[in-house]
C-alpha cells in the first residue's frame, strides 16, 4: 500500500493539488444507558435526543452509535472471610453471567481478599471459565481498592477496546493501602466502566450480630449522646462511596437484598452492557482542569440516564 501511495505522489501532474494530510482528533467516548419510568431499558433513541455538556459548556456530539462493540469483561470476585459461606452461589452466578455474552466477547476472572488471584485468563470458552471458578477459595481480609488498582495497572492495561470491570464485594474494605480517591482517578483516566454488585445489604445483619460491633455502636451513642444507628450510617456511607465510584465511570452499583438475587443482578448488568449508546465529542484544546465533568441529558421522558461523568483532559492531548 505504501509504495502505491508514493508512486501516486511522485507522478502528480502540475494541475493536481498537493497532497494533504489530516491528523484525526482525539474523541472523548461516553457510554450512556437510558431507562424509562418503569425501569425498562430504552434502545430506540437517536442522536437528536441527547445533549452533552463538557464542564458546563454545551458541545457537539460528533458521533452516535449503539455500542455493540465486543466487550472485555473482568469479573473481580471478593473472596474475603465474610463470603466464605456463599462461594458456591458466587460460582454459579458468575458462570450464568458469563453465558450471557457472545463469542466475540472475552471474560477473565480474578478473586481477591488481601491479594489477587487470576482464576481464568482472557477467554470466550465457558469450560475454561468453569474450570477457573472451581479454584475460587475463601480468604481473610478485604482489599477492594488495592485489587482495583492492581487490575487497572496490570491485567487490563494492555487490553484494547471496550473494557468493563464487574466487582462483586461486600464493600467493607479493611486492608487497602490505596486511597479511594486514587482509584477514582485511575478509573477515569483508563476509561474503564465499573459495575458493582454489592453485598452490603446481605451482610448487614451478620455484622450487627458481632458483639464488638454492637458494643462500639453503644459506645458511640453514649459519647455523642445520640441514639442514632451508627452501624446503619456506616453502611450508607459505604453504599454511597460505591455508587459514586461506579456511576463516575458510566456504570452503576446494584444492591441485591437476598443471596438468590445475585444472579438477577448479574443478568441486569449483562443486559445493560448490550443496550448502551456511545456518544463522542471533541475535548477543548486547552483546559485549566486536569479532570473535566461530563453531563448528558435526554430530551424524551425517561427514568434515569447513566453516563461517564468525568474524563482526564491530558489523556486526549
Amino acid at each position: 500500500m505504501l509504495p502505491l501511495l508514493l508512486t501516486l505522489l511522485l507522478f502528480q501532474t502540475p494541475s493536481q493539488e498537493p497532497a494533504s494530510f489530516r491528523v484525526a482528533a482525539n474523541y472523548v467516548k461516553v457510554p450512556v444507558t437510558v431507562f424509562d419510568e418503569r425501569g425498562k431499558l430504552r434502545d430506540d433513541l437517536e442522536r437528536e435526543h441527547f445533549s452533552v455538556r463538557d464542564d458546563g459548556k454545551a458541545t457537539s456530539i460528533v458521533n452516535f452509535v449503539r455500542n455493540v462493540a465486543p466487550i472485555n469483561v473482568l469479573l473481580l470476585l471478593d473472596s474475603s472471610g465474610s463470603l466464605k459461606d456463599e462461594l458456591e452461589e458466587i460460582r454459579d452466578s458468575a458462570l450464568h453471567f458469563a453465558r450471557s455474552f457472545t463469542s466475540d466477547d472475552r471474560i477473565s476472572i480474578i478473586s481477591f481478599s488481601d491479594g489477587t488471584v487470576v482464576l481464568s485468563p482472557w477467554t470466550n470458552q465457558i469450560r475454561r471459565l468453569r474450570k477457573g471458578l472451581r479454584k475460587l477459595k475463601g480468604g481473610y481480609r478485604t482489599a477492594i481498592y488495592d485489587a482495583l488498582g492492581e487490575t487497572i495497572a496490570g491485567h487490563l492495561r494492555q487490553v484494547q477496546g471496550r473494557r468493563v470491570i464487574i466487582l462483586l464485594t461486600d464493600g467493607l474494605d479493611n486492608e487497602s493501602v490505596t486511597p479511594y480517591e486514587e482509584i477514582l482517578r485511575r478509573l477515569i483516566k483508563s476509561q474503564i466502566t465499573l459495575y458493582i454488585v454489592s453485598r452490603t445489604r446481605l451482610v448487614d445483619d451478620k455484622v450487627r450480630d458481632i458483639k464488638r460491633v454492637s458494643f462500639l455502636n453503644q459506645v458511640m451513642q453514649n459519647i455523642l449522646q445520640d441514639d442514632g444507628d451508627f452501624v446503619e450510617d456506616y453502611f450508607k456511607e459505604k453504599e454511597m462511596s460505591m455508587v459514586t465510584l461506579a456511576e463516575s465511570t458510566g456504570g452503576r452499583a446494584l444492591f441485591p437484598e437476598l443471596l438468590e438475587d445475585l444472579g438477577d443482578s448479574y443478568a441486569q448488568v449483562s443486559r445493560e452492557l448490550k443496550h448502551q449508546y456511545l456518544l463522542t465529542f471533541v475535548p477543548p484544546r486547552s483546559s485549566e482542569k486536569k479532570f473535566r465533568s461530563i453531563n448528558v441529558t435526554c430530551s424524551l421522558p425517561q427514568g434515569k440516564v447513566y453516563f461517564r461523568r468525568q474524563y482526564a483532559w491530558l489523556a486526549f492531548q
